[in-house]
């Protein structure tokens, strides 16, 4: 009976943290910036390529773009998740695929890039929220929006950026983006180190989720 109950509470918690990172994808690209707040835990932090904070860092500069009109075309496509339970903390991986639509050398051009969230969850209030999100960026592209349009990368530009996010940190470059170095991707050391240090994180005793 007791393994039973635990089966449904796990199978419950699993239900929740896929449902929560749906969310996330909704609320993020639709401008819903008090629910995606709400997404985290107080004290959760958030890494992208052009932010490494707090996640109300990441919020408010949302907020503040979106007040401006500059708020970038961007669409999150949120596929399968897996996730590993310990108590009140757990561990997600999500495939994801983001859309990025701008404007280089006055043509337009969207950037598609394929890749991964890892996520840290805590039991806050009764709710399972994000902790930490670190992104996986494994491949991008750009196209032209107009297939007769030519946009001209600057090959040595392009080649400082990793290989999994390169097409995405060009095109915020560009826009006055100061872009995060090093991130995770297939194969590199902070891929490794995400992971390890994810590991250790969710092994450890679970009387908080800190």
């Amino acid at each position: 009976m007791i393994a039973t109950t635990q089966a449904l509470q796990d199978l419950l918690d699993r239900s929740a943290i896929i449902q929560a990172v749906q969310d996330w994808g909704f609320w993020r690209d639709n401008g819903k910036w008090e629910q995606l707040r709400n997404a985290y835990t107080p004290d959760g932090l958030m890494t992208t390529t052009w932010c490494v904070g707090t996640a109300d860092d990441f919020v408010n500069h949302l907020v503040e773009a979106a007040k401006k009109g500059v708020q970038r075309r961007s669409m999150h496509f949120i596929g399968a998740t897996t996730v590993q339970l310990n108590g009140n903390k757990a561990i997600a991986e999500t495939r994801m695929v983001l859309l990025v639509r701008g404007i280089l050398q006055g043509v337009e051009v969207d950037v598609t890039n394929y890749g991964r969230t890892y996520d840290r969850f805590g039991k806050h209030d009764g709710r399972w929220r994000i902790k930490m999100r670190v992104p996986i960026y494994e491949k991008d592209r750009m196209d032209p929006v107009d297939p007769a349009a030519i946009v001209k990368l600057d090959p040595a530009e392009l080649a400082r950026y990793p290989y999994g996010y390169r097409h995405l940190a060009y095109l915020q470059a560009a826009e006055g983006a100061r872009i995060t170095p090093d991130l995770p991707t297939p194969n590199s050391a902070a891929l490794e180190r995400l992971y390890a240090e994810g590991s250790a994180w969710l092994a450890a005793a679970c009387g908080a989720a800190g």
